[in-house]
């Protein structure tokens, strides 16, 4: 499946929404302190805010994105399994979803992250 243009925070919300359907998962994860936290939230608690009930190991909120960088954005990172945190084998939280497989795929999360790098329009 190619990347898909997402270009508004509502396309966001409905892209992740579908491809957690289209995998099964759309039940979301019994006791996941974020439930469907994209759905949740406004733009602005969205691209500015924390994965809400989520901390890091050391107690901290994790940040949901990093406007203009989606390399850095959490999002990104746990949708891939990436970093300290996201890691499948080594991280604290694991890659996302965590009622994967199915996982994201490659070209749906380019998707998500030309969004942040194209700096969140709303």
């Amino acid at each position: 499946m190619p990347t898909v243009p997402l270009n508004t925070f509502t396309q966001i919300q409905q892209f992740i929404t579908k491809v957690l359907a289209d995998n099964g998962e759309s039940g979301g994860v019994p006791g996941s302190p974020h439930q469907a936290f994209w759905n949740a939230l406004t733009y602005q608690q969205f691209t500015t805010g924390n994965v809400p009930g989520v901390n890091d190991d050391a107690g901290h909120p994790i940040p949901i994105l990093v406007k203009g960088d989606s390399a850095h954005s959490n999002l990104i990172l746990a949708l891939r399994g990436q970093g300290p945190l996201f890691d499948p084998t080594n991280g604290s939280i694991g890659q996302m979803p965590a009622n994967g497989p199915p996982m994201f795929t490659d070209d749906q999360i380019d998707s998500i992250a030309a969004w942040i790098d194209a700096g969140c329009p709303q």
